[in-house]
């Protein structure tokens, strides 16, 4: 039997991962590391078939493609850590903004659809409705 399905803090460490990587990026080193960060073992095509996880991967590649991944050996050992901070904080920054890019993209198509189906601001503004909670015998 296989890992169990991704749930979205999985996600979430997943990205997290990819954002503050270091050196050469193999989906072997990723896995493996995904692995001792998420306690199950997944495949390349399981990770994949998370957009947030191949935007992520897509981005780190890059970013050690141009040389930006690599982290530059200081003498410091507080300065190189406080450089991988910003590091990591840039790129999960850079993340995050993409990701809030591709919702406000979502948002604007689905505004133009709901307004083509007759939908009004009033109607998608409504609460969610309230459920009971069940009461407890």
């Amino acid at each position: 039997m296989g890992a169990p399905k991704l749930t979205d803090a999985g996600i979430e460490k997943a990205v997290r991962l990819l954002d503050g990587w270091a050196g050469k990026l193999t989906w072997d080193r990723y896995l493996a590391m995904l692995e001792v960060e998420i306690g199950h073992k997944y495949t390349k095509a399981a990770m994949l078939r998370h957009p947030r996880i191949k935007a992520a991967w897509d981005h780190a590649k890059e970013l050690v493609k141009d040389g930006e991944g690599i982290s530059i050996p200081r003498s410091a050992i507080e300065t190189e850590k406080a450089l991988e901070r910003v590091r990591l904080l840039e790129a999960r920054v850079d993340r995050l903004t993409r990701e809030n890019n591709a919702l406000l993209e979502q948002f604007v198509r689905w505004s133009h659809n709901a307004a083509r189906k007759g939908l009004t601001l009033e109607d998608l503004d409504l609460p969610l409705p309230y459920a009971k909670p069940k009461e407890i015998r």
